[in-house]
């Protein structure tokens, strides 16, 4: 009765056969923001359909045959890349209602679903798709309508990406990082137009001039020549990034016997308010007496939860 937010992943069939579906618990608390995401939504003939995020969002959602090659079979999913995303939509919208209830004086109930979140995810291809009936095709390097924004190998083996997604502006910095100056006036490559038509030969003719020098001299260059890149990276490179250390990727996460270990950090700071990890992860249970406890119920009463299995 005293929570400002309700937050769950649970079907709304078991919410609702619990007694925690909004109707009943916004009529004890009427400023309560009530959060939930599901599977597939709040309508709809699957929206009781068990879920996971590489089900609703990786796959339903167009996510995976848009990234599938010809012929080719559908990627995997990296762990929980649709919760993640999902999660940040959620505590957004959970963050818009608090501050209208500052202004109303009364909570409302906040969703989002998988399923939504893949299709804003995928929402490029999918506008084009609703809008101009363009199916969303994965793209190649040889087949990409913009070769200046695409992944080429360096001549140690690693892989960079140039970032020329504006193809015109960036073109004449890739050609002085190429000393390819001719290509302004070829006719192959003059025009976007005609590096998308001409594609296949732009890249393999780019492929030999890359394969001359290690990527450390190639990024040295593009920088020189005002060429936007970003180097392509495994978590190993990552985690030694120093960039991504700046930029407060990682935490050191405090252990029980009075160690650190390392943690990837929230993406998101506040200038005022910092944070930081104030314990180790707790174990599963390790805080429900405390709950309880605050939440009024005698020792007795945990008791007979604990012997009844209601609670670890």
């Amino acid at each position: 009765d005293r929570a400002d937010v309700f937050v769950s992943n649970v079907r709304p069939e078991i919410l609702e056969s619990f007694g925690f579906d909004d109707t009943r618990l916004r009529a004890r608390n009427p400023r309560l923001v009530y959060a939930r995401v599901t599977g597939y939504g709040e309508n709809g003939p699957d929206r009781d359909r068990p879920a996971y995020d590489i089900g609703a969002f990786w796959s339903r959602a167009g996510i995976a045959a848009a990234l599938t090659p010809p012929g080719g079979d559908p990627p995997y999913q990296r762990g929980a890349i649709g919760d993640h995303v999902a999660g940040m939509t959620l505590a957004g919208g959970v963050a818009a209602a608090l501050l209208a209830r500052e202004k109303s004086g009364a909570g409302q109930m906040v969703t989002t679903s998988l399923l939504r979140v893949g299709v804003f995810v995928l929402g490029w291809d999918t506008s084009a798709t609703l809008r101009l009936g363009i199916p969303a095709t994965p793209m190649t390097r040889t087949s990409t309508p913009n070769p200046v924004i695409s992944c080429y190998r360096a001549g140690d083996g690693r892989w960079f990406w140039l970032l020329g997604l504006q193809g015109q502006r960036h073109w004449p910095d890739l050609l002085r990082a190429v000393a390819r100056p001719d290509w302004l006036e070829d006719p192959r490559f003059a025009t976007m137009r005609s590096r998308r038509e001409n594609c296949p030969e732009l890249v393999r003719l780019l492929d030999q001039i890359f394969a001359t020098r290690p990527l450390a001299e190639w990024g040295a260059i593009f920088d020189r020549a005002g060429m936007w890149w970003a180097p392509v990276q495994t978590t190993e490179d990552v985690v030694r990034d120093p960039q991504a250390i700046a930029a407060g990727a990682f935490v050191d996460v405090p252990q029980p016997d009075g160690t650190h270990i390392p943690g990837v950090a929230s993406p998101v700071d506040f200038s005022v308010d910092r944070w930081q990890p104030q314990g180790p992860v707790p174990e599963v249970g390790q805080h429900t007496e405390e709950i309880l406890l605050e939440l009024g119920y005698e020792w007795e009463a945990i008791a007979g939860l604990k012997e009844r299995g209601a609670i670890p």
